[in-house]
């Protein structure tokens, strides 16, 4: 792993990520990026969603989630533990990567499976590694977070190509996580 970054994991928020990222085999300059766009790298970060469920902690793991962290003993205020919340935000971004492909749109999945939201999310995704020195290219355009927002021109041509996604550029491997 390189250690070179120029933003090194140095924050009480951080010292877990490398532990968390090692245990669960995922990248920890993708994990460092989700917990950043997610929360700021705050632990006690807890977001309302319109649907009543509610975002917790460093990784904003979603109140769906709990059912089945419960069965290792996890409950939402272990959430708001920045080291639990990041060995679960490492564990939700294997399993969005094993079912969806070591890709962008696999660690997109983190945030969501929809297909205009993952463009989206792998957009912000990009542009903090870019920002913290992860990876080196130009930032991405990043959608609206409202889809309807792309015609506000008056035009809405390709909306629906837009919302329904475009999986080209996708599809390539991102990081081999094989040590």
């Amino acid at each position: 792993m390189a250690t070179d970054l120029a933003q090194p994991f140095s924050t009480p928020s951080e010292q877990c990520i490398v532990p968390a990222s090692t245990y669960h085999t995922v990248n920890p300059y993708v994990l460092r990026s989700i917990l950043t766009v997610e929360s700021g790298l705050k632990s006690s970060a807890i977001g309302k969603n319109r649907n009543g469920s509610v975002d917790i902690g460093i990784g904003q793991i979603n109140s769906i989630h709990l059912k089945e962290l419960s069965q290792f003993g996890i409950g939402p205020t272990h959430l708001q533990d920045a080291c639990i919340g990041t060995y679960v935000a490492a564990w939700h971004l294997k399993k969005a990567i094993a079912e969806r492909g070591n890709t962008w749109e696999g660690v997109a999945s983190y945030h969501s499976r929809t297909p205009y939201f993952n463009k989206r999310y792998q957009a912000l995704i990009v542009n903090e590694m870019i920002r913290s020195g992860a990876m080196q290219g130009q930032l991405l355009p990043v959608p609206p977070l409202n889809p309807l927002d792309l015609g506000a021109s008056g035009s809405r041509g390709g909306l629906k190509a837009a919302a329904a996604g475009d999986s080209q550029g996708s599809s390539v491997i991102i990081f081999d996580t094989r040590q």
